[in-house]
């Protein structure tokens, strides 16, 4: 059975996000809002990122009253713009697919010279519900914006890939230590990246501490931005705590 992300994104959409992810970072600090002319370019973005049962609404203004400082960490400055993550009350797998459909906006923002944060708990839910249908749930808040610093990720800190896997990934086909290699540019809550990643045999099997969390969605976004140009199939493990993924042409691209 195919999982939902399979074949709903585009090679074009996957490879230019790929581009995207060593550009991308959790920005605090904008310079200004994105440009009025690139709105309507966003909303049909932010619609047709979202898998079934997700919807991203935009919000032009009140970034500023949606996001309250929180304790250790740097404030935001700046902020105007922001996008809600929401999910349907009756779909299956919400915060996973919240997680794939709002990273894959996120790395869009970054394509366009943008960049955003993902926020799932210091924000007023009362500001970010007004946004939200009866039948949703919201899943996080995104501000974003033009950042001050367009280098910003040069300042971000990633753990080392050894430390996500019991193997050795220099040992493992180059389509997979690639992957991997994305998977670890993910963002997760408090940078935790939570995520165990091996390879057997054929396959490259990844875990999450949750699966069905935003954080378990976001790594594999960036797992399947890395496969864009590779014929691959998807499956869950019989316990249902992993994702497998296999490429179906052994003959890699040079």
């Amino acid at each position: 059975m195919a999982l939902p992300f399979e074949g709903f994104f585009n090679v074009s959409q996957l490879r230019r996000w790929l581009a995207a992810i060593p550009r991308r970072f959790s920005c605090r600090d904008y310079l200004a809002p994105a440009p009025a002319a690139e709105w309507a370019a966003m909303e049909y973005t932010a619609a047709s990122v979202c898998l079934p049962g997700i919807r991203i609404a935009l919000e032009r203004e009140g970034a500023q009253d949606l996001v309250f400082p929180a304790p250790l960490f740097p404030q935001f400055k700046g902020l105007a713009q922001y996008a809600v993550i929401l999910a349907d009350k009756e779909a299956k797998d919400a915060a996973l697919l919240g997680g794939i459909s709002g990273q894959a906006f996120q790395l869009e923002l970054v394509h366009q010279g943008l960049q955003g944060c993902w926020i799932t708990g210091n924000y007023r839910r009362l500001v970010a519900t007004a946004s939200a249908r009866p039948n949703e749930n919201i899943l996080a808040v995104m501000p974003f914006g033009q950042p001050r610093d367009p280098e910003g990720a040069r300042k971000s800190r990633r753990r080392i890939l050894t430390s996500f896997s019991p193997d050795d990934p220099t040992l493992w086909p180059y389509w997979a230590y690639h992957a991997a290699e994305a998977m670890r540019f993910a963002p997760s809550a408090v940078n935790r990246q939570p995520w165990r990643i091996s390879f057997s045999g054929h396959t490259l099997r990844f875990e999450g501490k949750k699966r069905e969390s935003i954080d378990t969605g976001i790594a594999l976004m960036h797992l399947e931005c890395a496969l864009y140009e590779l014929e691959r199939a998807w499956r869950q493990s019989a316990d249902n705590k992993s994702f497998l993924v296999q490429i179906k042409d052994e003959h890699e691209p040079v």
